[in-house]
């Protein structure tokens, strides 16, 4: 698992479909504010622990 830190927020967004992920690359789950889904420290964390229940959902399913 890779997490990127930024300073800044992103101009873009990195589209991802109902499971989190990006329906483009199959296991690339973008969140936060790196991926353009939050716009400050609280909403980035909120944001990410959505997206690990999505991940821990995926492996669930198998």
């Amino acid at each position: 698992m890779t997490g990127v830190e930024t300073r800044t927020s992103s101009p873009i967004r990195i589209h991802r479909d109902e499971s989190m992920q990006s329906p483009t690359v199959r296991g690339l789950y973008p969140a936060g504010e790196g991926g353009g889904y939050a716009g400050g420290i609280l909403s980035a964390g909120v944001d990410g622990v959505r997206v690990a229940e999505a991940v821990a959902l995926s492996f669930a399913k198998g």
